[in-house]
């Protein structure tokens, strides 16, 4: 794999320099762009803040979500999990 043009972003005042790898650019532009994104949505809410603290808002929330996503994703897979048990166990029934 190679390695495409070393990439710099600004992220609350802080240089965030990025080399991805090509097939890579994207999801980094993509993540920066959320992050961005989450911090003006915070800023126009609460003007107030201090970058450190919007920072750790930003983390907290995407943090959040995540682990809200991995427990749903888990969910459904111990659902599916159950139905193909059903299915298979239907289809044994039947086969006799």
């Amino acid at each position: 794999m190679t390695i495409s043009q070393e990439k710099e972003f600004n992220v609350l005042g802080c240089k965030v320099k990025y080399r991805p790898l090509e097939n890579d650019s994207q999801n980094a532009k993509a993540v920066i762009e959320f992050v961005l994104q989450e911090i003006e949505e915070l800023k126009s809410k609460r003007p107030l803040l201090r970058d450190t603290d919007i920072a750790v808002l930003v983390a907290l929330k995407v943090a959040t979500e995540k682990m809200q996503l991995e427990d749903e994703y888990k969910a459904n897979i111990l659902k599916l999990e159950e139905s193909l048990q059903t299915a298979l166990q239907a289809m044994s029934l039947e086969a006799n």
